[in-house]
């Protein structure tokens, strides 16, 4: 003890401590890095491969298989998810949970990719590696007020250079861009007449497009280069170019074909806002390095700023994150400040003016110097941080109380101030120790556990952590020091209201033992039966007033369909009153303006609307408005309004995977699963994945007739593609980007499949041959698109929940009913979506579980050295769930993943009651009184501060219960129900079970182990 003597002496240098960082804490309250979220680790990304004019099979055959073959060699990768369209092939992939170091990770996927790109044949694409997937955009400016999407392109192409210069951007991507492209549109009866080939239109062209330089001359003692211009400036140069024809003359291209200059067709991706086109570019702040709402501020400067310079174009922001951020964290910080006051004003109500000011002074004191600490160690401000530290705000006091209570005790029996604190240190830095050591211990799991989910909530633990060990410190350094000046003997005589409560209590036990032990089994049991009759639903749906509605055609619909269907619901859904503003995308899934939303690139068939409501209140009656439209207008499309969720992203909640090779048996058991989906109450806007397939022309290439003029099945395939989609044969390098020169007929996509027969091929010699003498052509119907998971060909059932379903229920329901189906050989099924995401959380919390439960014995054994204390202290985990189950069914709150953390927490909360309470029982017994009479005063002296504990923890956390997200109210009621009964009861089972466990100790003057 010579050590905390010497600490007790230490007056002026803990105060010091403890006043400057908590003015640090304050400092840091204001100018903290700010962002609504925690960060992920970059698990997370896609590789995507073009093969233009290729079928699905093809792809798959050619390029995807060759790449998961490599992919599949990097044991971190949890798993391969692909989509192979008719010319691309994409790939997403996910690391395992234990993955940090993803930078290595991601190097070893680009090997792995160019490995595979040496199998690939002739004419793929260079694979593009995203590996920002995870990465949110924090807000998105758009360019409208033009019916010229080049205009609007190249006005984002400029501002993104300008938006560069803002500190604390990461990336700029431009989203709603069309693509850009020159088309030379050549006739073949124009190429014919004027015995033209393509071949040699391209190597005319290119020739007068090359990057070439002239070297440098020595003038007048300075080098000047030598400019050959060798390369197009302008369109119209183009157009004039002179063309060698086959009868020796020279025209100008654009007499013997069209040159345009425009969209790329088809088009990749575009962008609507309130109905009207528009490109935008989607910000990306650098993560854990930026204060979002000061950034955010500082961009709306840099737009208003460019507004004029845009004229006559418009600039505005949408999907502004800033405004959650501040909005969130605001609603947080007021809820932390609200719980302050709230226990300040409780502990000066129970405990009296010294002792209620002694205690209330420790709360900001303990709470701003954690802060301090976590903004001195790099820690960002974000809702999970200030969650944890209002989760901390009522558990922080109970050190102090039991501390203050316990000098107070010796004050009233003539100790002086000095030696009141010095006995109250050595007293109780031990149990005090023990009790917070337990504590932690129960936060170690949801610290330690690794995967998305952890890291997500990670600093809940971490901040609840850092503050109760910073109250223990405080409470053996600090309150003692303060207590020499603000208390005062009371000289009482009498025992108060609540201790005699306590001493009835604790003689009601000793008593009625086996009617109070009975009657605790009893209630625990009554939980666990009642736990079934709570809703599951892991993570909730937020409370914003955004919602999404996804458009899903069939694979293989074409993007102007895609983009008709699209604009036209968003200008209805614009003149609904509920609806405050209506931003839609075809093509891709749009930018990532929150951090559950899934991405789609380079899809077609994909188009998503993002609604923003005059209110939370009023997504309701949009969602009733979207079906309706849907059932009227788009019978045949998947259209899949959604809820903006919490949680790792998913597809959709429910989602059902079917492994196979044979695609009809897939069909067949695909149908199946649908039909049982559909009559699984709870369930609605019910899809698959497989999709219906598409039409391909096969033109077999005759080899024998093809040799007679020189051609081969090359020249077939390119006579195809230039009436189609076009061949590439350059670029144009006057704009800020190179755009690719294509040759194709004028007709392109729309070219009539009836004229393909007549379409000419040019042979090397100058003959032309009609495609027909060349090829067989039959019609076969393929799959539009083949989806892989883990290298097998896989088809998913996708589901939403109905409104006021959780997904647990419907989940446990659809187990059931498809375990009774007799899937085709060859065909396997596993569960997906919230199912699947809530395993792996539970799962990677659990797995730490045991460094948990083994850091609680070690504490415990410590302190007390007796199994049989232990397991009185154990006792008093269960007895807490008499009050979570309860409190959760009155709330209307379902039981998931922060229910599941406040479970967690109020574990090692409720230990801590039993602690001191058995301290104070081994010392009264070490005194030499009587079993009955030791508990009896054990629990008449700490049944004070154990009620004033709850008191003030269930008063922190009431602000939680009346937020907005529908994150907090789950885990504050699971804290503030479970610690309300399991105080009540812990006051009468833990003396009972001392009545049974300690009656060989009666008249020991020692509490020796057990």
């Amino acid at each position: 003890m010579s050590l905390l003597d010497a600490a007790a002496r230490q007056r002026r240098l803990f105060l010091s401590v403890a006043t400057v960082l908590a003015l640090v804490g304050m400092a840091a309250w204001q100018g903290m890095i700010r962002q609504e979220d925690p960060s992920f680790p970059y698990r997370a990304g896609f590789i995507l491969v073009a093969y233009p004019g290729a079928d699905p099979e093809r792809v798959e055959r050619l390029v995807l298989e060759p790449m998961e073959e490599e992919l599949a060699e990097i044991e971190e990768i949890e798993y391969i998810q692909s989509t192979v369209r008719s010319g691309q092939a994409s790939t997403r992939l996910r690391f395992k949970d234990y993955v940090y170091d993803t930078e290595t990770q991601w190097d070893r996927v680009r090997t792995a990719v160019a490995r595979a790109q040496q199998q690939f044949p002739d004419g793929v694409g260079e694979p593009i590696v995203d590996d920002r997937l995870v990465d949110n955009a924090s807000a998105t400016v758009v360019i409208s007020g033009s019916e010229d999407l080049m205009a609007l392109s190249h006005a984002a192409e400029r501002l993104e250079k300008k938006l560069f210069r803002l500190p604390g951007v990461s990336r700029v991507e431009i989203v709603g861009d069309p693509g850009e492209q020159v088309t030379i549109a050549l006739q073949d009866a124009v190429a014919k007449r004027l015995r033209l080939t393509p071949e040699s239109l391209a190597a005319q062209l290119d020739a007068r497009n090359q990057v070439r330089g002239g070297g440098t001359v020595l003038v007048a003692g300075k080098t000047a280069t030598l400019r050959p211009e060798t390369e197009f400036r302008t369109i119209e140069e183009i157009r004039s170019t002179p063309i060698l024809l086959g009868s020796g003359k020279t025209v100008p291209l654009s007499q013997i074909a069209e040159v345009r200059h425009g969209p790329a067709e088809p088009g990749r991706e575009f962008m609507w806002v309130n109905g009207q086109p528009a490109v935008g570019l989607a910000i990306i702040a650098e993560r854990d390095k930026v204060q979002v709402v000061e950034w955010g501020r500082r961009l709306e400067a840099l737009i208003e700023a460019e507004k004029p310079q845009m004229a006559p174009l418009s600039l505005d922001v949408i999907l502004f994150q800033p405004h959650h951020v501040e909005d969130r964290l605001a609603e947080l910080g007021t809820s932390l400040l609200i719980g302050v006051v709230i226990v300040a004003a409780i502990l000066f109500l129970s405990m009296g003016l010294r002792l209620g000011l002694l205690v209330a002074s420790i709360v900001p004191l303990v709470t701003l110097s954690a802060l301090a600490i976590y903004a001195i160690g790099g820690g960002v401000l974000h809702q999970m941080a200030i969650a944890g530290m209002v989760i901390g705000l009522g558990m922080l006091v109970d050190n102090a109380i039991v501390m203050v209570e316990n000098i107070q005790w010796h004050l009233d029996r003539g100790a002086s101030a000095r030696e009141a604190s010095i006995r109250s240190i050595k007293e109780l830095a031990g149990p005090l120790g023990s009790a917070t050591g337990t504590t932690l211990a129960a936060f170690v799991p949801m610290l330690i556990a690794k995967g998305n989910t952890a890291d997500f909530t990670r600093m809940i633990p971490g901040m609840v952590m850092l503050t109760l060990t910073a109250s223990y410190f405080y409470a053996i350094l600090v309150t003692p020091t303060l207590s020499e000046f603000v208390l005062k003997p009371m000289g009482r005589t009498k025992e108060g209201f609540v201790s005699r409560l306590g001493r009835r209590l604790g003689e009601l036990s000793v008593r009625h033992s086996a009617a109070v032990l009975a009657g605790a089994v009893l209630l625990v049991a009554s939980a666990v039966f009642g736990a079934g009759f709570v809703d599951r639903d892991f993570f909730p749906n937020t409370a914003r007033d955004e919602m999404v509605v996804n458009l899903n055609f069939a694979e293989g619909t074409h993007i102007s369909t895609t983009s008709s269907a699209a604009v036209a619901m968003a200008k209805a859904m614009g003149k609904l009153e509920e609806v405050r503003d209506v931003y839609a995308w075809a093509g891709f899934s749009g930018p990532t303006f929150y951090y559950n939303l899934t991405e789609n690139p380079r899809s077609p068939h994909i188009g998503r609307i993002a609604v923003i409501g005059r209110s939370a209140d009023d997504l309701s009656s949009i969602f009733e408005w979207v079906r309706e439209y849907a059932h009227e207008n788009l019978p045949d499309v998947e259209v899949v309004p959604q809820r903006l969720g919490q949680g790792p992203p998913v597809q959709a909640p429910i989602e059902i995977r079917l492994f196979g090779d044979d695609f009809e048996s897939l069909r067949t058991a695909s149908e199946s699963v649908m039909d049982v989906v559909r009559a699984t109450e709870g369930t609605t806007d019910v899809r698959e994945t497989l999709g219906t397939g598409t039409p391909t022309l096969v033109f077999e290439v005759d080899d024998a007739a093809a040799s007679r003029y020189g051609l081969n099945r090359s020249d077939v395939a390119d006579a195809l593609l230039g009436r189609t989609l076009g061949v590439t044969i350059g670029q144009y390098r006057a704009g800020m980007d190179p755009v690719p020169i294509m040759i194709r007929s004028p007709e392109g996509e729309r070219f009539s499949t009836d004229h393909l027969d007549t379409a000419y091929v040019f042979a090397s010699g100058g003959e032309v041959v009609p495609l027909a003498q060349l090829v067989r052509q039959s019609l076969v119907w393929q799959p539009s698109a083949i989806l892989h998971r883990d290298l097998q060909r896989v088809a998913i059932v996708l589901s939403e929940l109905d409104q006021g379903y959780a997904f647990g229920n419907v989940t446990s329901e659809l187990q059931r009913r498809l375990g009774e189906i007799e899937f085709p050989a060859g065909v396997t099924l596993e569960f997906g979506g919230k199912l699947e995401s809530s395993g792996d959380a539970n799962a990677a919390i659990f797995s730490a579980m045991p460094v948990g439960i083994v850091l609680l014995l070690v504490f415990l054994l410590l302190e007390f050295n007796s199994f049989r204390r232990l397991l009185m202290v154990l006792v008093t985990v269960p007895l807490a769930t008499t009050g979570v189950v309860p409190g959760l069914l009155l709330s209307g709150n379902p039981f998931g993943f922060t229910a599941l953390l406040g479970v967690i927490a109020l574990a090692g909360i409720v230990v801590n009651n039993a602690i001191v309470l058995i301290d104070v029982l081994d010392s009264n017994l070490a005194s030499g009184q009587s079993l009955p009479d030791a508990i009896g005063d054990a629990v008449a002296r700490r049944t004070r501060p154990i009620l004033l504990t709850t008191v003030t923890t269930v008063a922190g956390l009431a602000p939680l219960t009346l937020t907005k997200s529908t994150l907090w109210p789950p885990l504050a009621w699971s804290i503030i129900s479970g610690l309300m009964a399991s105080t009540i009861l812990t006051l009468l089972v833990v003396p009972a079970m001392c009545r049974y466990l300690l009656r060989e100790e009666t008249g020991v003057t020692s509490a020796g182990p057990a």
